[in-house]
């Protein structure tokens, strides 16, 4: 007669839980503020997405006050594309930070996909006003990327310096057509 140790049981316990959630499709409950119900492959989403080098990008004397990252579902249940950014103040206008990062963003190999600029409209001159929709191929999934001020640009309560964020957001494959 075989007996089996406690140790060795709860490895064969550990691996048949394990075993489960990947057959399963477990989720992975963080306790992070935007990561309700995320799966396994959104946080790994989250994750690829929070080391893009444009995320680290900066204009000079840009101080970097942190970030922010998501997926899952939001409070309501409704769904929440994987997402991660990077969060700055600068003492520059919202123009010259914009001009910064399309200079950034075109070097990186990132393209307009706006379907909101008019044809005689430059998307540089768009991307300078807000309408901003630059796209990437991030291993076989399309990536948004927008920067997005805080409180928005012209509101009597702008800061001075300006906070900022640069997000990169997983594009919903069914939108493909309309990304922005």
């Amino acid at each position: 007669m075989v007996t089996r140790s406690r140790p060795t049981t709860a490895l064969a316990l550990a691996v048949c839980l394990l075993g489960g959630c990947l057959l399963g499709g477990c989720t992975e409950e963080r306790n992070e503020p935007g990561h309700v119900r995320c799966t396994e492959h959104e946080e790994e989403r989250v994750a690829v997405l929070a080391r893009l080098p444009i995320l680290d990008a900066r204009p000079v004397g840009a101080e970097a006050t942190g970030g922010f990252s998501g997926c899952g579902e939001d409070d309501s249940g409704d769904p929440v594309a994987s997402h991660a950014a990077h969060t700055y103040r600068s003492t520059l206008t919202e123009s010259e930070i914009r001009a910064y990062y399309w200079d950034e963003l075109k070097k990186d190999g990132w393209r307009n996909a706006s379907t909101a600029i008019a044809p005689e409209v430059a998307p540089a001159l768009a991307f300078l006003r807000g309408i901003s929709c630059l796209v990437k191929d991030i291993e076989g999934t399309r990536v948004v990327v927008t920067v997005a001020f805080d409180p928005p640009p012209g509101s009597s309560a702008s800061p001075a310096p300006a906070a900022f964020a640069v997000t990169a957001t997983d594009q919903d494959p069914e939108n493909l057509q309309s990304p922005c």
